[in-house]
């Protein structure tokens, strides 16, 4: 698969959340469909000796059926830029230990040797309100983000304290109004649904760490519990296949205690 260097900016699939490059977002101005300048084409140029994108593109989880079908360009790339994510939620005001996770993750940012990012849209049947299927079919977007971090770290697993602390959220703003935080379970992801009084939207958002080195963010909107975990799912398998001999990656915080532990064994003389 060969990959497009180019500055690019991670839209957000729905309101709910997505990750961005800090250098490239435009987050927070009136410009966020602004050409990439000289100066950010520059920032994505390759700045590390031998930063391989399409090693990136090797663990991207590309299946139409499972993903829908990619946008043009299929995959582009980066190298040398801060990463964030953010989970909003409009009319929703958590408190406790939900605001200070959802704090957490809508200020997180670490800067990231190099990665990719993919683009994918898929018909879906939507509902109606009471259950029922829609025969109009909606585009439903999801989007993919595998990247290698400069640091070790292990932003993902957020996603799985998130539903626990949050579980349902109503709303002060909008009558009837409610947040479900669900966890894909067996995933760092969780499942957000947002019913409004009459209609109920989807996204899912999460994703995976192999040995606090690579990583890969997922959104997907429209998704089911079930789709977002065979999703979600193929991308963490994936992602570990691809990287998990890796000599350059550091070792995951279990890695280290298990090395502590054998360091510690007696040897023979």
């Amino acid at each position: 698969m060969v990959v497009k260097r180019k500055a690019f900016q991670m839209a957000a699939l729905v309101a709910a959340g997505s990750m961005v490059l800090v250098g490239c977002s435009g987050q927070g101005t009136d410009e966020h469909d602004a050409a990439p300048d000289d100066d950010a084409t520059s920032t994505a140029s390759p700045t590390a000796p031998g930063a391989e994108l399409d090693q990136y593109a090797q663990a991207l989880v590309t299946d139409a059926e499972l993903m829908g079908t990619p946008q043009d360009p299929p995959v582009e790339g980066f190298v040398d830029e801060p990463v964030s994510m953010y989970l909003t939620l409009t009319d929703f005001s958590p408190t406790g230990e939900c605001k200070q996770l959802l704090d957490e993750l809508n200020s997180y940012s670490g800067p990231a040797v190099a990665g990719i990012s993919a683009k994918f849209v898929k018909e879906v049947a939507p509902s109606n309100g009471d259950g029922e299927q829609s025969p109009e079919a909606t585009q439903a977007a999801a989007e993919t983000l595998i990247f290698e971090t400069v640091n070790s770290d292990e932003p993902m697993s957020i996603y799985r304290e998130i539903p626990n602390a949050c579980d349902t959220l109503t709303s002060d703003e909008v009558e009837d109004a409610e947040a479900i935080f669900t966890k894909v379970p067996g995933l760092d992801a969780l499942h957000l649904e947002i019913f409004d009084g009459q209609e109920t939207e989807t996204i899912a958002v999460g994703g995976a760490s192999v040995n606090g080195t690579y990583h890969a963010y997922m959104s997907a909107e429209q998704v089911s519990m079930e789709q977002a975990q065979e999703m979600f799912g193929a991308q963490a398998e994936k992602l570990q296949e691809t990287f998990q001999d890796e000599a350059s990656a550091s070792p995951s915080p279990e890695d280290e205690s298990s090395a502590a532990e054998t360091s510690d064994e007696p040897t023979a003389d």
